[in-house]
């Protein structure tokens, strides 16, 4: 490769001398060892270095050079041929044979030519077109990171609403009912003598009981007060009981070995997760057990676990309908940096893991 390198970098007019010289040199050989020994196959050698290096035009002269030496050679030798017209039929039969050479040497150039051509361009086509995906993936990485930072804002502020909202209800909501109640006890207890309106008051006190557990229920799903006060880990177990409560499933919960504690938009995600695989488990799980496991897991890193004894998951879950509770779940746990995995249950049933990485303010709540 290095002598190839060399050499292409040699001029013409070096070529044309490197040639020659070559040529008389054959000549000279064919000429000391006589006409027994031929160099017949060597002149081939510059003929063809020339052709290739420089065109076909000087190939030709060569040969046409090479031929005469030839020729000369022959005559110069004590070589005797039965007929004079034999050395000049034999020159030119040799000028024909080199000039076959030239021709076949300078289409293979021609070919390596358009071969080395069609590569460039080709090359050039594919570092163009690896240019413009490399930029069409930046782009589609830079507008995803913005949608995900959007989808991360959008639900800060639907959870930011639904706490101001699940605030108000409970408390305004609440407190009005309440004086409800008041009111009605004590208008039951001012017309204690007339029964008629002791029993519409107490009708309207138990209506106005069961309007506070539903405002109670509402203000819960819309943003449970555990999860801001005690925690993840509260909250879940609050959770799971009132699932059980619902739908008489069975459940154990494993609870992390040590206390921490988590910034509230994280936690809240990791809630939200817990709470749509609770849903895809009762729509379409049919399952009768639910094993949920919160643990510290090394180096920096939360993990919750869900896993259920349902049926388990279809083998094209992701195309039907219920895919869009999962999809939202991995988007969740995109947004604040975790890894979701679903998982078949050989033995039948669900696993949905959610790996977090701890940061460094977390690990100092730990």
């Amino acid at each position: 490769m290095q002598v190839q390198e060399i050499l292409n970098r040699l001029s013409k007019t070096t070529n044309i001398a490197l040639a020659v010289l070559v040529v008389f040199i054959m000549g000279g050989l064919d000429y000391l060892t006589g006409y027994e020994m031929s160099f017949s196959i060597f002149y081939l050698i510059p003929i063809a270095f020339l052709v290739w290096n420089t065109n076909k035009k000087y190939g030709i002269y060569l040969a046409l050079f090479a031929s005469i030496v030839w020729f000369m050679v022959d005559r110069l030798s004590a070589r005797q041929d039965s007929q004079d017209i034999i050395i000049f039929w034999n020159a030119f039969v040799r000028f024909c044979f080199f000039m076959i050479v030239v021709y076949l040497i300078s289409l293979l150039k021609k070919s390596n030519v358009e071969l080395e051509n069609k590569v460039k361009e080709r090359t050039t086509d594919l570092t163009a077109e690896i240019q413009e995906r490399r930029k069409a993936e930046g782009e589609l990485k830079s507008i995803t990171e913005k949608l995900r930072l959007l989808t991360k804002r959008i639900q800060t502020i639907r959870e930011e609403e639904n706490t101001l909202i699940a605030r108000e209800i409970h408390d305004e909501l609440g407190q009005a009912l309440t004086a409800i109640k008041i009111d009605a006890a004590w208008l039951a207890k001012r017309y204690s003598n007339n029964s008629s309106i002791v029993e519409g008051l107490v009708n309207i006190s138990g209506t106005v009981d069961d309007t506070i557990k539903t405002v109670r229920k509402i203000s819960t799903r819309l943003r449970p007060r555990l999860l801001d006060q005690l925690g993840l880990v509260p909250a879940v177990e609050w959770q799971l009981k009132e699932y059980k409560k619902k739908t008489g499933v069975k459940f154990d919960f494993v609870k992390p070995s040590e206390e921490f504690t988590l910034d509230s938009y994280i936690s809240t995600a990791l809630f939200r997760i817990f709470q749509e695989a609770l849903t895809n488990i009762s729509r379409h799980a049919s399952a009768n057990y639910i094993c949920i496991k919160i643990s510290l897991q090394a180096p920096k890193e939360l993990q919750m676990i869900i896993r259920d004894n349902g049926i388990g998951l279809p083998e094209d879950y992701m195309n039907k309908n219920y895919s869009l509770g999962i999809v939202g779940m991995i988007e969740r746990t995109n947004t604040i940096g975790g890894r979701f995995r679903i998982n078949r249950v050989p033995e039948g049933g669900t696993e949905i893991i959610v790996k977090v990485p701890l940061h460094e303010k977390q690990e100092n709540n730990l």
